[in-house]
């Protein structure tokens, strides 16, 4: 679970730019596939940026994540959209969704494939018929790892990333932040690269047609990430 330090600083430090972007690609795909959302859940949804988008476009959107504090700044920005705090591979809500989402490479924070897979079951059962699983998990080419890299936040806050990745293939991110030079929390993100072929695999296996799995989440992008996008529906 992030640290309230660390959700304070994802917030007011611009790392909101992945899911304001991704929203605005999704629904544009949307559009052009006259695919028709009603009612959309995002999963480990941070500090709901996504669901404002949605619910900006009239979609009832909600949304989970394991940490109170994000939960916490979502709730305060926009009070009408449903969090709730919990666990996402143990999570089956009571409602059924058209759309469910699960972006900022969330999955990758599941370690272990076998609770991957318990993921990709209840969200076949709390999805409609006809409605989309839509999520991204990290391409190996998007773990740099190498020297530290040092941000400017502003004139007085600093941070400082670092990437490294031990013989299993763990990833572990460190964050630390400094304000007038002087350290005020460090951060440590571990997770995994999973194998997109396993991935599409194990969502066939669950009962979804794969639909896409590619680096954008548009046909006609003009740049292509180091993201894999998946789409899968239940038929």
């Amino acid at each position: 679970m992030y640290s309230e330090a660390f959700c304070k600083i994802y917030n007011e430090f611009g790392w909101n730019y992945f899911p304001r972007a991704f929203g605005e690609q999704l629904l544009e795909w949307l559009k052009q596939n006259q695919v028709t959302v009603r009612t959309s859940l995002d999963l480990a949804c941070g500090t709901g940026i996504l669901c404002e988008v949605l619910y900006e476009h009239g979609i009832l959107s909600s949304g989970m994540d394991f940490s109170q504090g994000m939960i916490d700044i979502a709730r305060k920005s926009n009070p009408n959209i449903p969090y709730d705090v919990a666990d996402m591979i143990l999570y089956r809500p009571q409602k059924r969704f058209d759309l469910v989402t699960c972006t900022g490479d969330a999955l990758n924070h599941i370690i272990d494939l076998a609770d991957v897979e318990k993921i990709f079951r209840n969200v076949y059962g709390y999805l409609n018929k006809g409605g989309y699983f839509i999520f991204d998990i990290l391409n190996e080419k998007e773990v740099s790892t190498g020297a530290p890299i040092d941000l400017d936040f502003s004139d007085t806050v600093k941070a400082r990333f670092e990437i490294t990745q031990n013989e299993a293939g763990i990833v572990n991110l460190k964050t630390a932040v400094f304000e007038n030079g002087v350290l005020q929390f460090e951060e440590n993100i571990t997770e995994t690269v999973h194998d997109p072929e396993a991935v599409c695999s194990l969502l066939r296996k669950c009962g979804f047609r794969v639909v896409k799995c590619d680096k954008q989440l548009l046909d006609d992008a003009k740049v292509q990430g180091t993201t894999w996008f998946v789409i899968a529906v239940k038929d």
